[in-house]
């Protein structure tokens, strides 16, 4: 097992959205740890390559088999401090040090797309998970933004918002595949929006 593992936020997917520091952690690395796409879009032959499938348990148990002067880098899409696997590296290798390299989110990115500030916004996630009632009301001015999934995708969103009291004439944006050449967005009112079925993984940005 190694003594250090680094955490490397990846960005939105784009290598040129990616810091130099996380870039320099991954070409040194003898073990990469990463989605499917992040390793053939990361990674180098010479490398052990892990994959993570969701199967967290042989996922430790790869990751605990490689040799201890191994430098082992795990990458995680966008910043390791937002939704990532930090917390579970953490949790499962507790006698390990764990460096973490910063990234950009895809919120930040969707944000910057936008031109539009995201200091004052409420950052909220429909991806595994529904938020709470109280965090969902409307109010003047209000600006949120989501983490969305299959089940809760943009659409169901943009009709639970209404539910929970916001203007039907609300402004709402839908980006998905950020960074990528097929990334696209959408933009209308929540009304125009409730019957989207498409963007399923993607960032939603609404401004009250």
């Amino acid at each position: 097992m190694a003594e250090t593992i680094i955490v490397a936020g990846i960005g939105p997917g784009d290598p040129d959205y990616v810091i130099p520091r996380a870039t320099a952690a991954i070409r040194a690395a003898d073990v990469v740890v990463g989605g499917k796409r992040a390793l053939a879009t990361f990674a180098t032959e010479r490398q052990l390559q892990i994959p993570v499938t969701g199967k967290l348990q042989e996922l430790a148990k790869a990751m605990r088999a490689v040799p201890e002067t191994s430098r082992i880098v795990v990458l995680v899409s966008g910043d390791p401090g937002y939704y990532s696997l930090l917390p579970w590296v953490k949790r499962t290798f507790p006698e390990a040090e764990v460096e973490v390299i910063p990234g950009l989110s895809s919120m930040q990115v969707a944000f910057a797309r936008l031109a539009e500030v995201w200091q004052d916004a409420a950052l909220l996630s429909f991806h595994g998970r529904v938020p709470e009632p109280a965090e969902l009301v409307y109010a003047p001015g209000r600006k949120l933004g989501f983490l969305t999934d299959a089940e809760h995708n943009p659409g169901f969103i943009c009709r639970e918002l209404m539910a929970h009291g916001w203007p039907a004439e609300t402004r709402v944006d839908m980006l998905e595949k950020i960074s990528y050449a097929e990334e696209r967005r959408r933009s209308g009112t929540l009304a125009e929006c409730a019957d989207e079925t498409g963007f399923s993984h993607s960032i939603v940005v609404v401004r009250g």
